[in-house]
């Protein structure tokens, strides 16, 4: 089972005003665990001064307008990237974590299209790892930012092999996502809990 996994880190929580400073994604196979292909971009927008963002945004994940309007691609080269990792392994799912949230900044900001039109591109199929996060851990309340690291404690996922974990960084959240979802999917698919369920 193949599904894009992907993130935004943005420049606020209005995906219609605040900007889009970089996207990370993924495609991996759910049942393996193999990543098969990725990428992670700064957004180049026209100008440094076209960066809509709070401070707090900016606190967060450490991107400033001038580092994305530097390093980045154009709006287009990124929209490309995006489109070929979809078209070129043909996943079947596309998903994140907080799935909705980077759904809506990628069609208003990178995609320049309304949240159906993307959903006709892409998928309307989503399949989101924070709602599940919650089921496991029985915290409703906890923030959507917090609840990732959460559960790569809880479920005992090694990412040593990255180096320093680095939560906000749209590459790293989206493969922390891709490995919640890959054992969650280890599980469910152990005969014995298969048993468990259909009890």
């Amino acid at each position: 089972m193949k599904a894009l996994i992907y993130d935004t880190e943005t420049g606020g929580i209005d995906s219609e005003i605040h900007s889009v400073f970089s996207v990370g994604a993924l495609v991996g196979d759910l049942d393996t665990g193999e990543v098969l292909d990725m990428f992670e971009a700064y957004h180049r927008l026209p100008s440094v001064e076209d960066y809509v963002y709070t401070p707090k945004a900016i606190e967060i994940h450490g991107i400033t307008p001038q580092q994305a309007f530097d390093d980045g691609l154009e709006t287009e080269s990124l929209r490309d990237r995006f489109v070929d990792l979809w078209q070129n392994h043909n996943p079947s799912l596309l998903g994140g974590h907080n799935e909705d949230f980077d759904r809506r900044f990628m069609a208003a900001q990178v995609f320049g299209c309304s949240r159906s039109e993307f959903e006709a591109n892409f998928s309307y199929r989503a399949l989101d790892s924070l709602p599940v996060i919650r089921l496991i851990t029985g915290h409703d309340n906890v923030k959507s930012g917090a609840s990732l690291e959460q559960a790569v404690k809880i479920l005992n996922i090694d990412m040593s092999d990255f180096g320093k974990n680095k939560y906000h960084a749209a590459l790293f959240d989206s493969i922390c996502c891709f490995r919640v979802l890959h054992k969650i999917r280890s599980v469910f698919k152990n005969e014995e809990v298969a048993k468990l369920l259909t009890k």
